[in-house]
């Protein structure tokens, strides 16, 4: 049971945990919080909600934990500790808090499509034995999505996830006594790893789909395998006379190789789209980016999709994510501490366009959930990654009626 519930971490971990620790800048490009150039981080650089254009939204959560020290861990005591501050640490990461914090991010672009990452759905058992046979039923605890979705109701925005892909669903013990016997106790986690859009109330949507990709990273322990995936999720989208699918993704972050081939596969099942595609997501690869990773980037432009946000900042990097996991760091007692700052150093949340029929024009583009005064009451960040706001016509051939299938 041990080495099982271990490799399943260890595959959760990778598959959602890592992406903020692959790519590295290829220049001096570093912007912390206090830093960030005011033109693209300022809501005020949007259009206001009534202005003409398609707005869309670029978010990655941050699942909420770290699951380094259960790498680091030796022995099976070490890593039956590492497991329970990693549980711990999901809680003082405190997703029901962030999540009114990241509502208030997308109520400042109130985005008409939105592509989410990390959206995490937390259950828990019922008390459970090392040994015994997987207790039920379970409890959910966060779910990320339903949470976010009442954030935003409460805020008077109503929003429906019409497409959503689960990638990763493992459950793993977490022992926090030991029973007259002296058998560890405790309770069994459940985790899913999901990617979803959000449509605003009001946007006609219809031909949801999503998919898991083939290409996958494989890993084995204690002669269990186990694949890290990744997947996508999308709409076909009608707005100001105009239909295009809307979609969103998370490449694979742990194997350059993977993520690559993962945005041929994306590449290859757009190809089929005869609508033009605006798609999102956290790519972890972007411009500026050195080393292996940085060969899924051009994929995309040889393949004639635009990346939007030059458009609107030709000196503004907009940078959204760094090499810093998670939103703090567990001090040596076990409780978290909020990081002060965020440094980012790459752009790996993007905005592409492919549209056969007319360009982009007008774009308007922000980072959102950067500033110190973004943050939760209790200090933390709303996320590891800032969000990506766009306001931008659709220009060219109105065809709302034209129909795809893939």
């Amino acid at each position: 049971m041990k080495s099982i519930a271990l490799f399943a971490l260890i595959g959760l971990a990778a598959a959602a945990c890592r992406s903020d620790r692959i790519a590295s800048p290829s220049n001096s490009s570093v912007a912390t919080v206090d830093e960030t150039l005011a033109a693209s981080r300022d809501g005020d650089a949007l259009p206001p909600p009534w202005a003409p254009g398609l707005r869309v939204m670029q978010y990655n959560l941050y699942l909420g934990t770290n699951f380094t020290p259960i790498f680091q861990a030796q022995g099976d005591a070490a890593i039956a500790q590492a497991i329970a501050l990693a549980y711990a640490e999901l809680v003082q990461t405190n997703f029901p808090e962030r999540a009114g914090k990241i509502a208030a991010q997308i109520a400042k672009v109130r985005p008409d499509v939105m592509g989410i990452e990390e959206v995490g759905l937390w259950s828990v058992s019922a008390d459970y034995t090392a040994g015994a046979p997987p207790s039920s039923p379970f409890v959910v605890q966060y779910d990320f999505l339903q949470l976010l979705l009442d954030s935003l109701a409460a805020r008077g925005l109503t929003y429906a996830a019409p497409a959503v892909d689960t990638t990763s669903n493992v459950m793993v013990p977490v022992f926090m006594a030991v029973n007259a016997s002296g058998v560890p106790t405790g309770i069994l986690v459940s985790f899913q790893d999901r990617d979803a859009v959000l449509v605003r109330a009001g946007v006609h949507y219809r031909d949801p789909q999503h998919g898991v990709y083939a290409a996958a990273v494989p890993l084995s322990l204690g002669g269990q395998d186990l694949a890290i995936k990744n997947g996508w999720s999308s709409v076909l989208v009608t707005h100001g006379g105009r239909t295009f699918r809307f979609g969103t993704t998370h490449l694979n972050a742990e194997a350059a190789v993977v993520n690559y081939a993962q945005a041929q596969e994306l590449i290859a099942v757009l190809s089929k789209v005869r609508d033009p595609v605006v798609w999102v997501g956290d790519f972890n690869s972007g411009p500026g980016i050195v080393g292996d990773f940085a060969a899924t980037y051009p994929l995309f432009t040889a393949a004639h999709f635009t990346d939007l946000w030059p458009l609107a900042h030709t000196h503004d990097p907009g940078l959204t994510n760094g090499p810093l996991d998670g939103v703090g760091a567990l001090d040596a007692s076990g409780v978290l501490v909020p990081y002060p700052t965020l440094t980012f150093t790459t752009r790996v949340d993007l905005v592409w366009l492919r549209d056969r029929f007319g360009r982009a024009d007008d774009v308007h583009a922000a980072i959102f959930g950067n500033l110190q005064s973004d943050r939760t009451a209790s200090g933390l960040w709303p996320s590891d990654h800032a969000a990506v706001g766009m306001v931008f016509e659709l220009t060219g051939h109105r065809h709302a009626e034209h129909r795809d299938r893939w």
